[in-house]
């Protein structure tokens, strides 16, 4: 027995390129083990337009899976190779505590708001 996908669960992605060197990308709904590599191409396919840096606006994300979250791994490794970064703002409660225990707080700055992202130095 499959189990249905509500239109809330679909993982959405919305990109507002800031500027020359940053782009935002909204992430809504959840990140699954289906659209990991998508979203993956999406977040390196930025970089390799010349964003320097991604901006992670979590506030909609209501799950992300693993792999999910290796899919933003990537762009970050990814991102280490140009000498550019990730941030994160804002990801919701359950989302915050999974990258607490997985320590991924260590790697990734997270911001309350994506123009603290912005402009953080």
């Amino acid at each position: 027995m499959s189990k249905s996908t509500s239109p809330s669960d679909v993982l959405r992605i919305e990109v507002d390129r800031r500027g020359t060197d940053s782009a935002v990308v909204t992430l809504t709904g959840s990140a699954n083990m289906d659209i990991a590599d998508h979203l993956q191409e999406r977040l390196i396919d930025l970089l390799d337009q010349g964003a320097e840096r991604l901006v992670l606006d979590l506030s909609g994300l209501k799950f992300i899976s693993s792999v999910g979250l290796s899919a933003i791994i990537g762009a970050h490794l990814h991102c280490r190779h140009r000498l550019s970064e990730v941030r994160l703002v804002n990801p919701q409660p359950a989302i915050l505590d999974l990258l607490n225990i997985t320590r991924l707080t260590r790697i990734f700055t997270i911001h309350d708001s994506v123009e603290q992202a912005l402009s953080a130095s």
